[in-house]
Order: structure tokens, then sequence, then C-alpha cells
């Protein structure tokens, strides 16, 4: 398989993990194509630069687990040791953020007690106790001298997690981490993968990155008789097993399951911007990411740092909080608090207009029925008030609905991902506006915004709604559309009461508009791309945070702060927000 533009090296040695099994309509193709095969390499080389702050949200807490299970240090100790570090975790990796070495340390007791039930568990069914393996199964292929249809050589097959054997090596675990509670729903084309490492894998030394395989398979002499799975839920030590199988099933779920995904995710073609293009190593290559040089003016930061993807989600809450920005958005750390009633209710509303402006063929809401409270709570599961609520805004949204009379053959995209590359910042800006459609030759950008609050009038929309800003430059830069002049950016501010909501326009093809877009996009963006301490800026947010239960400043403010009775807040921008480990 001949090699993508913007990427060097050999392409015969195809890796895979259990994560490559996933569906994901959102990845690039050429991205993950790349990506299972480790021998290639970016050209131009992308030099290595490490974040100021640690980013990977389990390290700490995999470097704590070492500890205990392979040092033998008691949970206590490495909580002290948690609570004393000041940069990074027993010298790994990055600076911890302290937050992250709080949540580390709560997570890592709730870890230990869930393993613990679990043993003792097992122990009554007659299973034997399991203990730590220090070095990770890989299922390897011995190597061929001539390349099969896909152009490999050589495969390899690894899993990710806690791995446990029984002393005899007849029962292997696999414990994976989750940042919230355990989860039920890993795909079956992942837990296959999982299956046949954990069932004909190898303990595997580490190697250096692109240092060149073995020749031989792994030594798979001792195979266990039964391979279990294990989610645990970091946040409540919640619990599930999600697999329990000799090697034949393993072997079955496999072929069916996961071989059928990997075969797609090492050949399928194609470009797909979006999330994928930060770890993407065909990035210089790609000609359908659109460049967008100096979108909104920026520098570079001080301190290089890989690359990363920004929205304005991120630039809102980072201006918010930087800890919350660097917890949530970054870590994806997760308390469990429940979202408010209004952010609740503006997904429903959401979800609802989405569904109907994805129908084919088009057709306007104006000629759609107007759903009631009943329908809207038994759809979104929302109490009484709120269903009441979100059922007048669609009401109120009929009349302004951008599909009236829209002609059969104009384009609709729900949810549309536009992604956009600023080459001297190495940032990948990335957009979902609710609705983008043309008409008549003009695209439109439509933002639909829920709110019990009118909208403020002595500010500009491009201030209070950021969004609408970058909409602005990124049809000025060409990421949608040709022509900025023929284009517009659209604001639907729908409100509970008749005759209330308005629908705003926006020109982004005025000079003036481009430089107020600009101006709003600096202000949120250079204090995010300069930031290396992420320290926590406590307010009314800090009510809402899901990292609040791990950050002190966080949880004085609260108490000192009961939360206010007020209306309910607007809700926030939808789809922008990278996947969750």
């Amino acid at each position: 398989m001949q090699n993508p533009p913007g990427v060097a090296g050999h392409d015969w040695l195809i890796r895979a993990s259990p994560r490559t099994a996933r569906p994901d309509d959102a990845a690039c193709p050429t991205h993950r194509r790349t990506a299972m095969r480790p021998l290639l390499v970016a050209d131009p080389a992308v030099p290595y630069s490490r974040p100021p702050r640690e980013e990977f949200g389990f390290g700490p807490l995999f470097t704590a687990l070492d500890l205990v299970e392979h040092n033998g240090w008691p949970v206590e100790r490495v909580r002290e040791e948690l609570r004393a570090t000041r940069g990074p975790f027993q010298g790994w990796g990055a600076p911890v953020h302290p937050a992250h070495l709080a949540w580390t340390a709560h997570a890592l007791e709730h870890y230990v007690a869930a393993r613990t039930r679990e043993q003792a568990a097992a122990v009554e069914a007659g299973l034997p106790e399991t203990k730590p393996v220090k070095q990770p199964w890989t299922w390897r292929t011995s190597r061929t001298d001539a390349p099969d249809a896909r152009g490999a050589r050589q495969y390899e097959h690894t899993v990710w997690g806690r791995m446990y054997v029984s002393a005899d090596g007849r029962v292997r675990d696999l414990w994976l981490p989750s940042m919230g509670r355990a989860k039920t729903d890993r795909p079956d084309a992942e837990l296959g993968a999982v299956a046949q490492v954990m069932a004909f894998g190898a303990p595997t030394p580490r190697r250096k990155q692109r240092a060149q395989p073995p020749p031989t398979e792994t030594d798979s002499t001792c195979l266990p008789d039964l391979v279990r799975v294990f989610d645990v839920g970091c946040a409540d030590g919640s619990m599930e097993e999600l697999l329990s199988a000799g090697s034949a099933e393993a072997s079955q779920r496999f072929r069916d399951d996961a071989a059928p995904a990997f075969v797609t995710a090492a050949t399928e073609p194609g470009v797909r911007p979006g999330e994928s293009c930060v770890d993407c190593k065909a990035i210089a290559g790609c000609t359908d990411l659109k460049r967008a040089p100096r979108l909104w003016g920026g520098r570079p930061p001080a301190l290089a740092r890989p690359r990363r993807s920004v929205s304005v989600w991120d630039l809102r809450l980072h201006a918010e909080c930087p800890a919350q920005y660097h917890l949530v958005r970054r870590l994806h750390l997760n308390d469990l608090s429940a979202e408010d009633r209004g952010a609740r209710r503006g997904r429903a509303v959401d979800a609802w207009l989405d569904a109907e402006h994805a129908e084919r063929p088009v057709r306007g809401c104006r000629d759609r029925e107007i759903p009631g409270p009943t329908a809207v709570q038994a759809r979104a599961g929302l109490d009484d008030t709120s269903a009441r609520e979100a059922a007048g805004m669609l009401a109120e949204h009929r009349l302004l609905c951008p599909l009236n009379g829209l002609d059969a053959g104009e384009q609709v995209l729900v949810q549309h991902r536009v992604t956009a590359y600023v080459p001297e910042l190495d940032i990948v800006v990335l957009a979902v506006p609710d609705l983008v459609y043309t008409h008549r030759g003009r695209w439109i950008w439509r933002e639909t915004k829920t709110s019990a609050r009118p909208l403020w009038e002595r500010d500009s929309l491009l201030h209070t709604y950021p969004q609408l800003a970058l909409g602005v430059l990124l049809f000025h830069a060409g990421a949608l559309g040709d022509d900025p002049r023929r284009s517009w950016v659209e604001l639907e501010h729908l409100r509970e009461a008749r005759g209330e909501s308005r629908l705003e326009r926006i020109d982004p093809g005025r000079a003036k508009t481009v430089d107020e877009a600009r101006a709003v996009i600096a202000g949120l963006a250079q204090p995010l791309l300069d930031d290396t301490a992420y320290e926590p800026r406590t307010g009314r947010h800090c009510h809402g945070c899901q990292a609040r239960t791990w950050c002190r400043p966080g949880s004085a403010y609260v108490t000192d702060h009961p939360r206010p009775s007020s209306p309910a807040p607007q809700t926030p921008p939808r789809g922008d927000a990278p996947p969750h480990a």
C-alpha cells in the first residue's frame, strides 16, 4: 500500500490496539491507517515536545498502582506521596496539576477497593487469585518475507489497562479504568480484540519508539483457560465484568467482531478532517485539511508543545477557569455531578431539532405538528417545568426554522464538523455549528441557543457568542464555501414565551465584522495558548464544575457561596469535545 503524502518510512509492521477497533464515524481513515503502522513517521519530522502539565488522565494513577502492586507500598504511603508531589509524580511525565493529583488519590482508593472485593468474590467462587503483571501482553505473528494484501509482513496486537494472572497461569484478568462510572457498553469489536490478546498474548518488554520488532512471534507456551475483563469506575468505585471466556470463544470473538474492524482501519482510503488531525502523521501532505494562516492573528506560545485542538467551548471554559479547562476538557475528570436543569433542557431542544432537521427529504418545521410537554418529557426525560419550557421553545422555532420553504436540491448538514489548521500556531480549529445549509448559492451557518433571559442589548453578538465570531473567521478563511460575501452567520435565540425569540444575521463579508471577530477570538485564544499552569479561577461556574470535588479553591468557593437562585444558564456549545479516553 502506497504511503500517503507527508509520511516516510516502512509500512510492513501493523500494530493494532483494541481502541482501533472501536466504531468511529468521525475518525479520519488516513490517520487510522498510518497510526497502525508505527514504522511510518511524519515527513518533515515533528520535533518532540512535552506539554506543560500531564495530559494523560490515567498516567499518575498507573504510576501509583505500580507502587502498590509491584513495589509493595501501602495505599496510604502512596497517598502521602501524591499529597507531597510538586511537579511530576515519581519523576514520571510532565508536572501534574494539584487537582489531578487529588483525583489520582481518590481513584487509587476506589480501584484498590474494587479489586479487593472482586478477588474475594472470585476466591469464594473457586477461582484462583490473580497477581499483577509487570510486562504487558502482546500477540505477535511471525515475520514473513512476502507482504500480504495489506502490505504487512508482521502484526502486533496490544492491550492497555492493568493486567493480572494466576500463579498457575490458568486465569488472566484485564482491568480497564473509566473516569466516571464503570462502562457497560464497550463495543463488541473492542472486546474481541482484547480477548484475543488476553488468550494468546505473552508478556512483552517495552521497546523504544520505532525500534525494529523481533522477527519471531510471541512465546505463548503458557496459555490461560479463562480470560476476564473488568471495567472499573474511578469516580465511584463501580465495577462491571465485561467478558469471561475461554480461548475458543476468544478466537471466535476476534474473528467475528475485531478482525473485520481491523481490516477496515488498516485499509480504508479517504480523508476526514477533524479531531484526528491533532495526532496525524500525514498532516503536512494533507490537501483536504483547510489551511487558515493567521486566522485570528495569534502568536505562537513561548513554550513549544504538542499540536492540539481548540474549539469555542475550550476558549470559553478557559476564560472562565483555566483549571476547569485542563481538568475537564483535557483530562476528562468527572465527579458524576448532575447537569443543571437549563443545560438538560437545552440539550433536549437541540436533540429534537437535530432529529427533525436530519430527516430526508428535507421538511421545514412549520409543516410539523407542535410537540407538547408530554411528548418532550417522554423522549427527553425532563421534569414537568423543563418539558413545558422546551415545548414552548420548539413551538417558537417553527416560524424561525431555516428549512421552511427550502428547495429540495439545497444542502442541509446537521452538526457538521468544520475544521481548519493554523500552521504558525500548530493548532487544529474545530467547530460544529448546529446547522449549515445552502440557499440559492449562499452558505448559511445557524447556531441555535435556548435561554431563560432575553438577549443582552449592550454587548455585541460576537462577544456574547464567540462561536458566531469563529464562524465569521472560518467563512472568511474559506473553510466553508468559497465566497464569504455570499454567506451568513445566524443566531436563533429561543425563549419559552411566545413572540420573544429572535433571529439575528451577521455578514461575514464585512471587513468591520471580520476585525471584531478576530479581536474576540484572539482575546480568548492567546491566554489559553500561553497558559502553562492552569490555575483555578473561582466563581459561580464552580457550582457546575465536574472536577470541583478535587479542586480545593473551587470547593471552598462553593462552601462560602451557596448556589444563588437565578434563571438557568444558556446551553453550551455541543459536539466540539475530544473523544474520551
